[in-house]
C-alpha cells in the first residue's frame, strides 16, 4: 500500500514539475493565441499594427509603439544586433544610421558607410 501511494505520488510530482518547467520555458514567448507588444508589454487585442524589420514580423499593439521601435530597435531587440550590409549578428548599438525613420545598426563603419549610400539596394536583398 505504502509503494503505491509513493508511485501515485511521485508521478503527480511529475507532472507538477513538467507543466511548471514548460510554463516557465516559454514566458515572454509571443504564440498564436497571446501577443505582447515588444514595447508597452501589452496584451495585443486584434490584429494590432505589424512591421517587418531585417524580414522579421513583428506585431505591436498600437501604431504608436511600432513607431518607438522604429526610432530605437536595439531597446526591444532580445538577440544580436544585425547588420543589414553583412548580413551577420554582430552589429553593435553604437554604429547607426537612420533611413527613412528607421535605425539601423552596423558591425563597422565601412557597412554603415555602404548602408548609408546605398540603403535601399540593401534593404531589398531582406525583401526576397
Amino acid at each position: 500500500m505504502k509503494l503505491s501511494y509513493f508511485i501515485i505520488s511521485f508521478i503527480i510530482s511529475g507532472v507538477f514539475y513538467t507543466y511548471t518547467y514548460s510554463f516557465s520555458a516559454n514566458a515572454g514567448v509571443e504564440t498564436d493565441s497571446v501577443k505582447t507588444c515588444p514595447v508597452s508589454g501589452e496584451k495585443i487585442e486584434g490584429a494590432g499594427a505589424e512591421y517587418i524589420y531585417l524580414n522579421k514580423k513583428l506585431t505591436f499593439c498600437c501604431e504608436k509603439c511600432a513607431d518607438s521601435f522604429k526610432k530605437e530597435p536595439a531597446s526591444y531587440i532580445k538577440k544580436d544586433l544585425h547588420c543589414p550590409v553583412c548580413a551577420d549578428d554582430d552589429a553593435s548599438e553604437s554604429i547607426s544610421y537612420v533611413h527613412s525613420g528607421v535605425k539601423y545598426y552596423f558591425c563597422g563603419r565601412g557597412c554603415k558607410s555602404k548602408f548609408s549610400k546605398e540603403a535601399e539596394t540593401y534593404l531589398d536583398n531582406y525583401k526576397k
